[in-house]
């Protein structure tokens, strides 16, 4: 034990945290600046959007410093800084969707493949995140079994038809009636959360509506690590 606590002050002081936003060295404890927090802070806005019928909210505009952080997390196993952000997007979601008291908090699904190539669903860590923090109950309640070209690659009238077919419900007799939390990073055009609830609505729950980290309002380049 004294070992492991010796090599990991050793990786402290060769490899200190950094703040994932500006670079700086910050405690190994923090995940970013305090500069930075209260910048993140400063830039939260609730968005409130739809998709396909369901209701939508976002916590951030999907560009500068959240769009790197974002990609960070997808790209590059920044997974520790969804902690941060999930704290930010549960106010909101408490306060949009206060009349309404969620039975299941569930994720956009990845297709197997995809997923065993990243290593893991940043949208699943997030809505596990979420329903630690709101107290909701999380549920795989989808299934990827198409793979589909990266909607983000598409041109708008493409992303329409990409998904067709992509998604299948489980568990389906444990979301009939059910009021769902359906969890996703962000949300562009709206197609892809708009096949999971339409997906997901066959199984006759009573509500669905939808949370993300980041709205993109305005077209951006391809994803690209940072």
């Amino acid at each position: 034990m004294k070992r492991i606590r010796w090599l990991y002050k050793l990786g402290v002081m060769f490899f200190p945290e950094r703040c994932p936003y500006c670079g700086i060295p910050v405690e190994a404890e923090e995940i970013a600046c305090k500069e930075c927090i209260n910048e993140l802070i400063a830039k939260h806005q609730v968005i409130k959007s739809g998709t396909g019928g369901f209701r939508c909210i976002s916590s951030f505009v999907y560009g500068g410093k959240i769009r790197r952080i974002i990609l960070r997390i997808k790209y590059k196993s920044f997974t520790q800084y969804i902690a941060q952000l999930a704290e930010i997007l549960a106010i909101d979601i408490r306060m949009i969707y206060c009349s309404y008291s969620f039975d299941i908090i569930t994720a956009v699904p990845m297709h197997p493949e995809d997923e065993h190539q990243r290593g893991y669903n940043q949208s699943v860590m997030l809505a596990k995140r979420l329903g630690n923090v709101l107290g909701i109950p999380y549920l795989d309640t989808l299934e990827k079994i198409k793979r589909t070209k990266k909607q983000h690659n598409l041109k708008y009238t493409e992303r329409k038809t990409n998904l067709s077919g992509a998604f299948k419900v489980k568990n389906a007799e444990e979301i009939k009636g059910k009021r769902i939390l359906m969890i996703d990073d962000i949300i562009t055009s709206g197609n892809t959360l708009s096949f999971c609830c339409k997906t997901l609505n066959r199984a006759k729950p009573s509500l669905i509506c939808c949370a993300t980290l980041a709205n993109a309002k305005e077209k951006y380049p391809p994803e690209t690590i940072i």
